[in-house]
């Protein structure tokens, strides 16, 4: 569970753009490969993987963003939440306007990674259906700098958003 947020016009060209190169790599793959079913279940590394996953990656690079809800989200350590303040601000067709991708580069960019830690609801409710199972991670400093990568990545979609003036869409 995560909120997964799009710059289309960013993200389709690179989609489309990498996937043609995974299409080339499935094809040189059928035709070359050795490994079999069993290979794998012994505990070998799949040739595939190590190919298409990369490529996977790349197509996810280029106008995306996700921010999964458990420790590690960065809204939840901003003090905020994707499913409260961000979803109440997207429109029908769930996109978050030029004037909200302000508000929200506004917001992340005045608010400190720890000071203040929110658990999105969802994930509250499940904890309190099925014991109280503690999601948070004490925040050290690898911890850090993964959230203030994730936190520079937002910002610069939400950046190229208001450049482009174009509406994210979100799904949350």
């Amino acid at each position: 569970m995560g909120a997964d947020i799009y710059l289309k016009s960013k993200f389709d060209k690179n989609f489309d753009n990498v996937q043609k190169e995974i299409d080339e790599a499935e094809t040189l793959y059928k035709v070359t490969a050795q490994h079999s079913i069993i290979d794998v279940a012994n505990g070998e590394e799949s040739p595939y993987d190590t190919i298409i996953m990369p490529l996977l990656e790349k197509q996810h690079s280029v106008g995306y963003f996700r921010d999964a809800y458990n420790s590690y989200s960065l809204l939840g350590n901003l003090g905020m939440s994707w499913t409260r303040e961000v979803y109440e601000r997207l429109d029908g067709e769930s996109m978050l306007s030029v004037e909200n991708c302000k508000w929200l580069l506004e917001e992340i960019n005045n608010r400190r990674i720890g000071e203040e830690v929110t658990e999105e609801p969802i994930v509250a409710r499940l904890h309190s259906m099925f014991g109280d199972v503690s999601s948070t991670v004490e925040l050290d400093a690898e911890k850090i700098e993964h959230l203030v990568k994730k936190k520079s990545k937002l910002a610069n979609l939400l950046q190229d958003a208001i450049e482009l003036k174009e509406s994210l869409y979100c799904s949350i």
